[in-house]
This record gives C-alpha cells, sequence and structure tokens, in this order.
C-alpha cells in the first residue's frame, strides 16, 4: 500500500498529466480531475500533455502517458484500473470512457465526491488530502445502463454516475453512450401498413382467417424479410452513429397466425420463435457489412416465453419486460408465493432465455405510469431485483420512471440516483445512499423528517399489490397515511435552511398535494380553487406531465370532474418519439 500526500494547505506537487495525443475524453477526464481536487483542497493541479518533462509526482490518464506499455485488455469496455505506480497514479482503461469513469470513481473514493442530481453535487473539503492506494480495479454490473428519467438524460449527472444509455445528453468528451435508433417497438416502421397494406394485406397479421391492420407482421413472408432488409440498411446508412436497431414487435397482441406461422410458433413451442427466426434471418444479411452492429427484440406480453430451439445470434439483444408484475415484493418472493403468477412467469422466462440468446436486457420499473405524482417506493425491492438481475447473467438493464419532457417529482432525483448506483454496483447499500441523498439536497434537519417520510411510504407502498397502474385509491394509501405525510412535510419546510432545499421540499410536496385534492370528495368548499393553485405550482417546476403521454389541460380536467382522478373517458393521448 503506497501512500501519497495529494496536497496540502492549497499546494500540491503532483502535475496531472496524459498522452500528448488523448482524445477529447481523457483531456476532459484530466480537466474534471483538476477542476475538483481544487474544489477539494483548494490547490491548483498543473494538466498538461507528456510532451512536457517530467517535474515531479504526476497522476497519469490513459494508456501510453511517459512511454507506459500496460494493457488494460481485461477490462470490459467501461472498467477501469486505479493503480498505484511508485511515486505516480495511474488511471487506466480500456476504453477513454472507462478512464473518466475511473477518475469519479477517484474522487468518489478519496474526497467523496457525488453527484445527486444535475444540480446538485459535493465534494468534501481537506486541508491536508493524503491517501493510501495499492490497486482499485472496477467494472461495470451491466453493460448497458439505463436510469430511464428524464432528469438523469443531463449529460454531466450520466458520466458522473456512469450511465452510459441511448437517451443520455453525452458528448464524446463526456463518454459518449450507447446509441441506439429506435429502442422501442419498430415492425410498424420496417414494414409500413401505410404503404403496403392495400396491395399487399399478407404482409401483415392474418387473425381468424383474414388479413388485419394495427396487428403484427407475417414474419414468415419472404417479401416482408426482404422489406424489412432494405428498411434496416436504410437506417445504418443514415445514422453512423448509432450501434443498437430495434427490429421488434409492435405494442399489440394481434401475432400473426397463418399457417407458416402457427407451424413455426408450434414448432418453437412459443410465440417468440417466429420473431427470433426473423431477427436471426436479418442479423445474417447484414453482419458481414455490419459486423459491430446490434439487433435488438422483445421478450415481451405474448412473445415472453423462450423458444424451444433456436437460439439468437450473438449479435442480437433480447429484451424481457416486467410489465405485468408487481412491486411490492422481489420478484423472487412474488414467485415463490405465487408459482403461478406474473411474477413467476418473468422470473421463470428470464431464466429459460439464459440458454436461448447470450444477450439478455431487462426493461424494469419504478414509476405510476397512471400517475406520476403518486408514491412508488420500493427503494429495496429494486436494489434486490438488480442483484438478481446481475446474479443470472442479465447483460443490459434499463430501469424506467418519468421520461416526460419537463421532469417530474415524487423522489425521481432520488430513484435516478439510487439506481444509477446499483446499475454500476449493485452490493452499493441502499439506505446508506439514500441517506446521503436526503441530507445534501434537503438538508439535515429536513432531511431526517425525509427520510421518515420515505421509510414511512415504501412501507406502506409494500404493504399491499404496487403495479405501475394504479389509481390514489389503491389500498395502500389510507387517509392516515397522507395525513402523517402532509405533517412531514409541513416540518420540513418549516427547517429547511436555505431556499434550496425548501424548493427542492416543496416540489417533492406537490405527491402529496396530488393525493389529498385526488382523495378529497367533489363537493369540498375549496377543492377547484385548490386544483387551480396546484396546477399552477406544477407548472411552476417546470413538469409538463403527470400522467404518461397526457397534457396537464387534460389531466386538470379529470381532476376537476372525478374524485381519485378516475374518470379518463375521451382523453387523447400524447404522442412524441423518445429520441
Amino acid at each position: 500500500m503506497s501512500k501519497y500526500v495529494l496536497a496540502a494547505h492549497g499546494e500540491s506537487d503532483f502535475h496531472i498529466v496524459n498522452h500528448q495525443y488523448s482524445d477529447e475524453c481523457i483531456r476532459y477526464a484530466a480537466s474534471e480531475l483538476q477542476k475538483y481536487l481544487l474544489k477539494a483542497t483548494g490547490a491548483a493541479i498543473p494538466y498538461y500533455s507528456d510532451r512536457c518533462a517530467l517535474r515531479g509526482p504526476e497522476i497519469r490518464l490513459g494508456a501510453g502517458v511517459r512511454g507506459e506499455t500496460r494493457k488494460e485488455a481485461e477490462l470490459c469496455e467501461d472498467g477501469f484500473c486505479i493503480r498505484a505506480a511508485g511515486e505516480h497514479i495511474t488511471i487506466t482503461a480500456s476504453s477513454s470512457r472507462g478512464v473518466l469513469y475511473g477518475v469519479y470513481r477517484f474522487l468518489e473514493i478519496f474526497c467523496n465526491f457525488r453527484c445527486f442530481t444535475p444540480t446538485e453535487e459535493t465534494i468534501d473539503k481537506y486541508e491536508v488530502l493524503e491517501i493510501e492506494l495499492e490497486e482499485i480495479t472496477e467494472k461495470p454490473a451491466f453493460e448497458c445502463r439505463d436510469a430511464y428519467f428524464r432528469r438523469a438524460f443531463d449529460g454531466g449527472f450520466a458520466s458522473k454516475n456512469h450511465l452510459n444509455a441511448s437517451l443520455c445528453d453525452l458528448s464524446v468528451a463526456k463518454g459518449g453512450r450507447i446509441k441506439w435508433f429506435n429502442f422501442h417497438h419498430s415492425f410498424r416502421d420496417l414494414v409500413s401498413e401505410d404503404t403496403y397494406f392495400n396491395e399487399h394485406p399478407e404482409y401483415f397479421s392474418e387473425i381468424e382467417g383474414k388479413r388485419v391492420r394495427n396487428s403484427q407482421l407475417c414474419l414468415t413472408n419472404p417479401d416482408v424479410l426482404d422489406i424489412a432488409e432494405a428498411t434496416l440498411r436504410k437506417w445504418i446508412r443514415n445514422n453512423a452513429e448509432c450501434r443498437v436497431f430495434s427490429v421488434a414487435q409492435n405494442d399489440n397482441r394481434r401475432r400473426c397466425t397463418c399457417e407458416k406461422c402457427t407451424a413455426l410458433e408450434k414448432e418453437e413451442g412459443s410465440p417468440s420463435g417466429p420473431i427470433i427466426h426473423f431477427v436471426n434471418a436479418l442479423s445474417d444479411r447484414i453482419k458481414q457489412d455490419h459486423p459491430d452492429i446490434l439487433l435488438h427484440t422483445f421478450a415481451y406480453q405474448y412473445s415472453l416465453p423462450a423458444p424451444k430451439k433456436v437460439v439468437a445470434r450473438d449479435n442480437v439483444i433480447v429484451r424481457i419486460c416486467s410489465i405485468s408484475c408487481r412491486f411490492n415484493k422481489t420478484f423472487e418472493e412474488l414467485a415463490a408465493l405465487d408459482p403461478n403468477g406474473e411474477e413467476a412467469v418473468f422470473v421463470g422466462a428470464l431464466k429459460e432465455w439464459r440458454s436461448h440468446a447470450s444477450r439478455i436486457y431487462v426493461w424494469d420499473y419504478s414509476v405510476n405510469f397512471r400517475n406520476y405524482l403518486q408514491p412508488f417506493f420500493h427503494f429495496h425491492n429494486m436494489a434486490e431485483n438488480i442483484r438478481f438481475f446481475q446474479r443470472i447473467g442479465i447483460r443490459g438493464l434499463l430501469e424506467q420512471g418519468n421520461f416526460a419532457y419537463g421532469g417530474g417529482a415524487a423522489f425521481d432525483d432520488l430513484k435516478a440516483y439510487l439506481a444509477s448506483r446499483l446499475l454500476w454496483d449493485p452490493t452499493v447499500d441502499v439506505d446508506t445512499e439514500i441517506r446521503r441523498f436526503a441530507f445534501y439536497v434537503y438538508g439535515k434537519s429536513a432531511g431526517q423528517l425525509m427520510l421518515d417520510y420515505i421509510r414511512m411510504m415504501e412501507k406502506a407502498c409494500c404493504s399491499h399489490p404496487l403495479t405501475i397502474y394504479q389509481n390514489p385509491d389503491t389500498r395502500y394509501l389510507t387517509d392516515e397515511l397522507v395525513n402523517e405525510a402532509d405533517k412531514l412535510f409541513q416540518k420540513a419546510l418549516e427547517v429547511a435552511e436555505t431556499p434550496d432545499q425548501r424548493c427542492h421540499i416543496e416540489r417533492e410536496y406537490l405527491s402529496v398535494r396530488f393525493l389529498k385534492l385526488a382523495r378529497s370528495p367533489l363537493n369540498a368548499s375549496d377543492r377547484l380553487e385548490q386544483i387551480d393553485r396546484f396546477f399552477n405550482d406544477v407548472k411552476s417546476f417546470g413538469i409538463t406531465e403527470i400522467r404518461e403521454r397526457r397534457s396537464l389541460a387534460v389531466s386538470k380536467k379529470c381532476m376537476q370532474a372525478s374524485r381519485y382522478a378516475s374518470d379518463r373517458s375521451g382523453e387523447y393521448s400524447l404522442y412524441y418519439i423518445m429520441q
């Protein structure tokens, strides 16, 4: 174990050094290390390339600095190694993004750096910063890490928390991202119904002897494969920055039951059989020209069960969704309690797919789509589920929250932060991370009250079935619970120490205000006035949706007209591309 005094009394003998031909990302990593060490120690540690002469001990970033020849080939793309090297310290990786991650991890370990939200981060202050180091090697639990919350798409937050998802605003300097062209339902785009149905209805699903619109593709029709290939090649040609292209079923259950599709489905013992055969065929056609491209498809709803025979190609991602599951206990617990339930089917499918795909991803949930502001707290269950995913070999994970433009409340920032930490390292302690977040973002006094609220609400959410589509009259919500939550927020607002802390608390308080208003009788004297005030405050925080793909105006009318915001007849849905 080597000891280093990085800085003392605002001075340092160290220099930060990268190779003279280092790329933009490693140069950015060096500037970030310099910036945050200045904040932590008051020492402006010089940064230059190894074109300059050696001046003393160095923190060396990336490969080849001063002729270093050691390779980090044993690390995955995003892994890194922080190592003592005599009087020097090295941070190396098999990719530039890995070097940047190594810098942020160095700051976390030795300076207690954390980025909690796009606007809130902390680092300790040191009169003397002395560290002990031998070697720290890390690699992520999952190759694709997506905290699918609008505010988590911020590039600074994403890079500092090791996210590499397609929608994150990650420049080359901030490490870049695994860029997808469409990451969800795409059959309708591969072979357009508007273009082909009138003249070629045979390209689409046959149901009860008739070819129908608003369905799936006929996956055994060779013309469909040819058209899909041409579309896919066009996508690849026009989107050179994308590495993954989605070839995935539409969001409906109307699969083709023609003679050929039915025969293949029967042979494979699952509706997923024709899908995997189709995606494999596309993969074979493009692989020679595009060996680095990955194709993505779903095991979702009717296609959840794994096939009996066919195995997805190595460059095919099979994404399995937990959309039908409950979240009040871990998936394994729920599966054990009900061997015939949705969770048992989901867990069974995950295990079965392991022998039919080498790249299995999961789409998981941490949100109530019916009411974004309604508490959906299952922090500990989420952590255990992520650990389970890692344990059985899942390679990519998306944790979906409120993705609406304008962001959200309902402790979405905490969810995104915690999910990000777990996606890199599922062993992190949930309680420690929640406490750290609460005390910094809300202040120590108010933070303790927010911890009380979080624990109380998580206990309530996990006491009854918790699903992603529930109204404010669901069993886990009671008048007593809502009133106690209101008291905790009132106290927290009283003891908030700064305007920023108070603002954060007021935004989270929207959840309790929503519950009180939605649960209040329609004839309450000031109900409509309170609803007006509530929606004005929602807009003041830049929130644009409180229900999935519904405008605020639509949501307001619904709350005005019905108790529990339950009457949604005649509403229209917003459709926007998540790109």
